[in-house]
């Protein structure tokens, strides 16, 4: 008896503290990724995506779809926010450091979307021509 309600509370405690649960962030961020690129619901994608990073704090692909999705409702600061968190966790992630190319550049920080571009193309993002074209 014992044994079973100490699983029990093992369990509750399980479920109450979301321990994390990549296979889950997995599947959330693949739905929050849809509904960005596909249907352009931008806030419904944000909330998907949050509930991958939910299940996962390490999952860099949902923080940079969550990113997108932030740049597209014009909420540039917090898309900076999660495209350096994906970046802080995947250091080569060029189409992070793109995107934020783009937002620097949107704000008027050319030294900063400069900075970022580079780096993107460091890391293997193509056809950065006409955006490095401004740096120089």
């Amino acid at each position: 008896m014992k044994r079973i309600v100490f699983l029990l509370s093992a369990v509750l405690l399980m479920t109450l503290t979301g321990c994390e649960n990549p296979s889950k962030s997995r599947i959330y961020t693949e739905e929050g990724s849809k509904q960005l690129l596909r249907y352009s619901q931008y806030e419904e994608a944000e909330e998907i995506l949050t509930k991958a990073i939910k299940y996962d704090k390490h999952n860099y692909e949902a923080y940079y779809y969550r990113g997108c999705a932030k740049i597209n409702a014009q909420k540039f600061e917090e898309a900076i926010a999660d495209f350096e968190k994906a970046v802080e966790l995947k250091p080569d992630y060029a189409d992070a450091y793109f995107n934020l190319g783009r937002i620097y550049y949107i704000l008027h920080d050319e030294d900063k979307a400069c900075e970022n571009y580079q780096l993107a193309a460091k890391y293997g993002r193509p056809n950065l021509e006409d955006y490095l074209k401004r740096c120089r």
